[in-house]
């Protein structure tokens, strides 16, 4: 009888147990989707401050000052986000625009304020990126898209705009 008490007792505990596991796990989860999600808010901002800033009318040397400050930036966010995933797409996508900007001086020789055909290349890419984020990592059905999907299933968007990222920058490197 003893036994049979004890054996129930000990079921009991690892049931209790169990179940705060469970509770901690879904905290956890919570957290870290507040997290990816407020980062994917402030990357999708970060890109949209980069398009802004390489079509203002600030001089060069400016604009290469605030381009750099703005890369350090969606650094920082696209390696938060791709850890909490286990993914490495929006640091992939980050060295492949910094290369871009590591050349500026292809980026800025217009002639009588026209925009360069890369500045409006790169502004597409920047805009086309913004609409793979937001279908990509947004849940869908939520205001706005404003929750972030922890399970991603189809990165098929971000694989494309990757290929398609790097084919132009081997094109643009190779630029003289």
């Amino acid at each position: 009888m003893v036994k049979k008490w004890n054996i129930l007792g000990l079921a009991l505990l690892i049931s209790i147990y169990a179940i705060y596991l469970q509770i901690e796990n879904k905290e956890l989860e919570q957290r870290l989707e507040i997290i990816s999600g407020s980062n994917l808010f402030l990357l999708s901002n970060s890109y949209d401050e980069l398009k802004e800033t390489i079509n203002s009318e600030k001089q060069n040397a400016e604009i290469i000052s605030d381009v750099n400050i703005i890369l350090k930036t969606i650094r920082h966010h696209s390696s938060t986000i791709d850890t909490a995933l286990g993914r490495d797409e929006l640091k992939t996508i980050f060295y492949k625009f910094n290369e871009i900007f590591s050349h500026p001086a292809k980026i800025y020789t217009s002639v009588d304020n026209i925009k360069t055909k890369e500045l409006i290349e790169i502004t597409d890419l920047i805009q086309e990126l913004n609409n793979s984020i937001t279908s990509t990592y947004y849940k869908k059905g939520y205001p706005g898209d404003g929750k972030a999907e922890l399970y991603i299933k189809d990165f098929g968007k971000m694989d494309a705009y990757i290929e398609r990222l790097t084919n132009y920058t081997k094109e643009f490197t190779q630029k003289k």
